[in-house]
């Protein structure tokens, strides 16, 4: 029969296990009446919820992090950012191409931004060309229309 534990439960046996003292994890699985695999299913499940992001390797590191370390290190020295470096698991020059990479993607976005402004443009004048054509079209149909029921009326008034 499976037992549904809480969070929290789970939370202070992986803490427990973490904190043995010198148990082994089966003593602490059967102190709290849980089985073993289940005590160690949560502590992976937690070191992979809780994984040391700071120690991830740089092209892991999300467009967030990234830019939030390009922040970070703006103002520091060249000496605060090797410290900084080390700290983080990179190297200054991650720093560098991450840099680049952000200037030139905003180069680029810049770019296509402009070709998407030409091509809007040219579709926005090809639309104002057919809306002419059809105004026309419709004036030329209203003129005639109105040029048919005077052509009615003068037929009726001669027949009279």
């Amino acid at each position: 029969m499976t037992k549904w534990h809480n969070h929290g439960f789970k939370d202070q046996a992986v803490q427990k296990a973490f904190n043995r003292n010198g148990k082994s994890v089966k003593a602490i699985a059967l102190e709290l009446n849980i089985g073993y695999s289940t005590l160690q299913k949560w502590i992976r499940e937690y070191k992979l919820v809780t994984a040391d992001k700071d120690n991830q390797q740089p092209q892991d590191w999300s467009r967030q992090q990234q830019f939030q370390a390009l922040i970070d290190t703006a103002s520091m020295d060249a000496e605060q950012c090797s410290q900084y470096c080390r700290k983080k698991g990179i190297f200054p020059h991650h720093l560098d191409e991450w840099r680049d990479n952000f200037i030139l993607s905003d180069k680029q976005s810049t770019k296509s931004n402009q070709s998407d402004i030409s091509k809007l443009k040219k579709e926005n004048a090809a639309l104002q060309k057919e809306l002419r054509r059809k105004e026309k079209a419709l004036a030329e149909t209203a003129a005639l229309l109105v040029l048919q029921k005077k052509f009615q009326a003068l037929l009726e008034e001669k027949e009279e």
